[in-house]
């Protein structure tokens, strides 16, 4: 541990050095690894680098040659933003690696045991053993049916198993070792490996150094400091390190609950004490709420009162897999407690009822939580002119983002980013209507962009689901949208138009389907108007579709025109732009897509014509 730790400090000061003057070459400390990528600290930044499957070990110092780019990723409509998270972290610039030399390894390798180790569990367990005791999220039946649960985030988040593991050492030791001074200091040091197992994860570190901090305070101190103090003075020091904390959700969420406690603990007299710990609970629950909708988009009625329900098992299997890697074989034991956990949770699953909430802002967050600490302030104090006034303002900042007033007040026109792909939402009086789905091979779009897109606009169902072609770029989810959300009626028939729901008028101007043996000659063509604007939705009509149309429409009217075929050069004709002479164009495609959409030509084309081009590759969702 000593070598390990001498070896940390001689990486950070050979990180901040640059072995050479070129750019291409990179010389610093890795600070943090994952299964697929790690992150180096040279020269006071901090560069991701990806690599699948690599073993290096925080404290190894590499030597890379490579390219220095700005980080590019691809996130799709409400998907987890890797860039975001990385920025979050310090991150802004990813390496592009052309030759790796380890100038310095870390004597200690711990990534490959705990790989090792997380092999002998099965799946469902191996995510839910490798979330709880290493930080390493795995996909599984399990962790996806907790995903949709809400449930283990204020587990996660407080570091309840820590506390009930390190309860659990200090008990142990307190059988042979009668004097509390001895049994304090050697449960922080047998802690310790632990907090290396697992470093530089930030719940584990907290917890480790508050427990130093306690023993330093209690013992050579004499108590000096109140534990608020402690508390306090540790965030400080963190952020002094590491300002970028101050970003991220687990700093934030620890800390909250923290101070949460503590406030509650000190200002509440409340027995008897059971009664005391539930509002104690209640109240963190609804601190949570702001942060529930960036995660999820909706509120799960019961999924707190699940939460502590499941903490004491999370807490068992916590222990027994610490057990585990410490040589007890007791894999077959967690292997049945999570069978059962999926079991029970898949038969809770359909009767819980969930809120769809308009998510949270950064400064409507800060807001909430300001308010909801000077409620419980003056509910302490009983001052009630103020806290009922408090109260209320509470109650209305909930009130605004759980009623769905978004969506009886205002209609819209969305050309939702689903990557090389169409979908286009359109929300008009109290009905919705789904233009595509689009599709992808690699992951689902319903359940992973559209469904979470709805739920943050309060979208409950959609009334009418259309698809333009069978091309699995626009249909693709279809099957799974149906299955996992509420659609009430799917037309992909043209014969079906024009169709009236609730005023909306959607007329299909591509006639001409059995002329043609191509899917996207048979695409849709779909106009509608709202607000004074009028849209046209070309699928993936090509140029002789094109033809056809203005043969047989003397005038279409078009504001806003869905460009088709993802503005590949097959669609979207001089002639036809010319025709529709719209304002507007919109390019649903992916970013950097395979296929090179949109052509040049097209975007020649449309700035000709004087059309302001709008792209989802580029801007994301686009609404009107």
């Amino acid at each position: 541990m000593l070598l390990a730790f001498i070896s940390f400090l001689v990486g950070v000061g050979i990180s901040f050095i640059r072995p050479t003057s070129t750019r291409s070459s990179f010389q610093g400390m890795v600070v943090e690894v994952k299964e697929n990528y790690y992150i180096i600290s040279s020269s006071f930044e901090r560069f991701y680098v990806s690599e699948p499957d690599n073993y290096h070990e925080v404290g190894d110092i590499l030597l890379l040659d490579a390219d220095k780019e700005e980080l590019d990723f691809v996130t799709l409509e409400s998907e987890f933003d890797f860039k975001d998270f990385l920025n979050k972290k310090g991150v802004y610039y990813q390496l592009l690696v052309k030759k790796t030399e380890v100038k310095f390894s870390n004597p200690i390798r711990l990534n490959k045991y705990k790989r090792l180790f997380l092999e002998k569990f099965d799946e469902n367990s191996r995510g839910l053993v490798g979330s709880i005791l290493f930080g390493i999220n795995k996909e599984s039946e399990l962790v996806d049916v907790s995903r949709n649960l809400h449930l283990s985030r204020v587990v996660s988040a407080s570091g309840i198993y820590l506390f009930f593991f390190f309860k659990l050492i200090k008990w142990l030791l307190s059988v042979f070792i009668k004097k509390d001074k001895i049994v304090d200091l050697l449960s922080v040091i047998l802690f310790l490996p632990y907090v290396i197992l697992t470093f530089p994860k930030f719940i584990t570190l907290r917890f480790f150094v508050l427990q130093l901090a306690k023993f330093i305070n209690t013992y050579p101190l004499k108590g000096r400091f109140r534990y608020i103090d402690i508390v306090s003075i540790s965030g400080i020091l963190f952020l002094l390190i590491d300002y970028h904390l101050a970003y991220q959700d687990g700093f934030i969420l620890a800390y909250l609950i923290t101070l949460l406690s503590i406030f509650f603990n000190s200002s509440f007299s409340i027995k008897p004490k059971i009664l005391k710990r539930g509002v104690l609970l209640l109240a963190i629950a609804i601190s949570f709420i702001p942060f529930t909708t960036r995660y999820y988009n909706e509120i799960s009625i019961f999924s707190f009162p699940l939460q502590l329900l499941l903490t004491p098992i999370y807490i068992l299997i916590f222990v027994l897999a610490v057990l585990s890697f410490a040589g007890v074989p007791l894999f077959s034991v967690i292997g049945a407690i999570t069978a059962f956990m999926i079991k029970a949770l898949n038969f809770i699953s359909p009767t819980m009822i969930k809120i769809y909430v308009y998510p949270y802002s950064n400064l409507s967050l800060l807001l909430f939580e300001l308010i909801f600490y000077i409620t419980l302030y003056f509910l302490s104090i009983r001052l009630r002119p103020v806290k009922n006034l408090s109260l209320v303002f509470l109650t209305l900042s909930l009130s605004l983002h759980i009623i769905p007033l978004r969506f009886f007040i205002k209609d819209y026109v969305s050309f939702i980013n689903v990557g090389q792909g169409d979908s286009t939402l359109i929300k008009y009086k109290n009905s919705t209507v789904l233009i595509d789905t689009g599709g992808n091979k690699n992951k689902d779009i319903a359940t992973n962009v559209l469904i979470p897109y709805f739920k943050k606009n309060q979208i409950y169902h959609v009334d009418l689901l259309i698809t333009t072609h069978d091309d699995f770029d626009h249909s693709g989810a279809v099957k799974s949208l149906i299955r996992n959300f509420t659609v009430k009626e799917y037309i992909k028939d043209y014969t079906k138009f024009p169709i009236n729901i609730n005023g909306l008028e959607l007329t299909n101007y591509n006639i001409y389907p059995d002329l043609w043996s191509e899917e996207n000659d048979r695409s849709l063509v779909l106009g509608f108007k709202i607000n004074q604007y009028n849209y046209l939705v070309m699928g993936d009509a090509p140029i002789k579709i094109e033809k056809e149309i203005i043969k047989n429409n003397e005038y279409i009217p078009c504001d806003i025109l869905k460009v088709g075929h993802h503005g590949s050069k097959t669609s979207t004709s001089e002639e036809f732009v010319k025709y529709l002479s719209p304002t507007i164009g919109v390019i649903s495609c992916g970013k950097n897509n395979y296929y090179g959409h949109p052509h040049s030509v097209v975007l020649g084309i449309l700035r000709k014509y004087d059309v302001v081009i709008r792209r989802t590759d580029l801007e994301s969702t686009i609404t009107f």
